[in-house]
């Protein structure tokens, strides 16, 4: 497991030291823990060469942890000043396989000081953006402007930090992974633009762009646009786009309408295109969905909090392929989807049901899941889960049929603490009219969690107090 840099403990050790001068100060500290604890085992797969088939390995099994700490502190002389931080930590309670991350303790997912003004918003250390074009993390300075009540202006910049690991992206440990990673770090510059006019209407647009370091190269630069606007009561129309400025190709776009048929009845419906846009120093567009475009529409309908009922059609349609994948060959160059579903409730009790039937592209997909819960007065949440799902074709997971039966359950414990559980066992039931070498891996395992949240401290929206 790589190991990451430990320089990024510096925005940590500021935030803890800006959390413990604050209660000096004026006692304003408010902390939000989450306690997430995971079950998940796996099958090894291993080819053999003499059979030439996927030979399925014993069971193995990880225990993850992560610990999240969520600090606001406030309180430092000066109005609208405050420090934030969002603290990631891993762990594992024992592991038969090496679980992505978890060799990496811990992640200041974000940590910055922030002035707000009336009018402006000034932010400084890190900081994550996300938008139409995705999300992207930075260290640097962040500033918005709101000239009018409904119009805000933004812009950032500083150091770019690789998706998903909060990195520089020129670190060891991400070039061990990569053989494109730049040598030179890189700088993250943006501006956006997000104007309401009305309660119904809404526009926004965004820049960006991601240049190495000593300018010497260009690893991203791309523009998008979204809206929607309302036209009475009853209609919705949404839109959105985004275009690669370095490549000059339009990558995802989409354009639906939502009406209100009645008071019990709604309809939507859109069209969308999927390209996908990647920087220009990464070789993982291999494993992008294949480009497509296509259109949806569903119905729903609600003639009472006792009932609801919806479903949908999709139907894609892919662009031909430019060269060899690992993944199939000779794949059709279309998929439909149809799925339905509906709910009904009696008293503290509902049961949901939803049925999803995928066709052509990558074979045939199918699957439904049912979920039986009893929601009492005093906020509890309990929940029998069952599901059923088959795979055929070039993305096959097993013939046969997966059966999953568990249950969920959730609520307040103390008066203080959140908690959530869920466990689910699925189990394989294999064609058995099928050679060996076409029944498919088998798929048995158990999966679980159990979550607990807490906050202690002073309320933002009050002076004293506290959880």
């Amino acid at each position: 497991m790589m190991r990451l840099a430990p320089t990024r403990a510096a925005p940590a050790l500021v935030l803890l030291a800006l959390a413990a001068a604050a209660p000096l100060a004026a006692q304003s500290v408010r902390v939000h823990s989450t306690t997430t604890a995971r079950y998940v085992q796996l099958r090894p797969i291993l080819y053999s060469a003499d059979s030439g088939a996927y030979l399925p390995q014993a069971v193995q099994a990880a225990a993850p942890v992560t610990q999240d700490f969520e600090v606001n502190a406030w309180g430092f002389g000066t109005a609208g000043l405050r420090a934030y931080g969002l603290l990631r930590f891993r762990g594992s309670l024992g592991s038969d396989i090496v679980w992505p991350r978890y060799g990496d303790h811990f992640d200041a997912l974000a940590v910055y000081l922030e002035y707000e003004h009336s009018s402006y918003r000034l932010r400084l250390g890190r900081q994550q953006k996300a938008s139409a074009l995705g999300w992207y993390g930075f260290d640097g300075l962040s500033a918005s402007w709101r000239p009018f009540p409904r119009v805000r202006v933004e812009a950032y910049g500083g150091r770019g930090l690789a998706r998903g690991y909060l990195e520089p992206v020129n670190s060891k440990a991400l070039a061990a992974l990569d053989p494109f990673t730049p040598a030179k770090g890189t700088y993250l510059l943006g501006a956006s633009l997000f104007a309401a006019p009305s309660a119904t209407t809404t526009f926004s647009a965004i820049y960006q762009r991601e240049v190495l370091t000593d300018e010497s190269g260009l690893v991203s630069e791309r523009v998008a646009l979204d809206g929607s606007f309302g036209i009475g009561s009853r209609l919705m129309l949404t839109g959105s786009t985004d275009f690669d400025l370095a490549t000059n190709e339009w990558g995802k776009a989409r354009a639906g309408a939502s009406l209100q048929l009645a008071r019990w009845a709604s309809a939507q419906g859109e069209v969308f295109q999927y390209r996908p846009t990647l920087d220009m120093t990464t070789i993982w567009g291999v494993f992008g969905p294949q480009s497509h475009w296509g259109y949806t529409g569903s119905l729903r309908f609600v003639p009472g909090r006792a009932f609801s009922l919806w479903g949908s059609y999709t139907l894609r349609r892919y662009e031909p392929d430019e060269g060899p994948t690992p993944f199939g060959y000779n794949l059709p160059d279309s998929s439909q989807e149809v799925a339905g579903g509906a709910r009904i409730r009696v008293g503290p009790a509902q049961l949901d049901g939803s049925y999803r039937l995928q066709l052509e592209y990558g074979g045939k997909q199918s699957g439904g899941d049912a979920t039986l819960s009893y929601v009492p007065d005093q906020g509890w949440r309990l929940g029998l889960r069952g599901t059923a799902f088959q795979r055929d074709g070039e993305f096959r997971v097993a013939d046969g049929t997966v059966y999953g039966a568990g249950f969920e359950a959730r609520g307040r414990l103390f008066g203080r603490f959140d908690v959530r559980a869920d466990v689910m066992r699925f189990m394989q039931r294999k064609q058995e009219r099928l050679p060996a070498t076409l029944a498919g891996l088998d798929w048995n395992q158990t999966r679980a969690t159990i979550a607990v949240d807490w906050t202690f401290g002073t309320n933002p929206d009050r002076q004293g107090g506290s959880r």
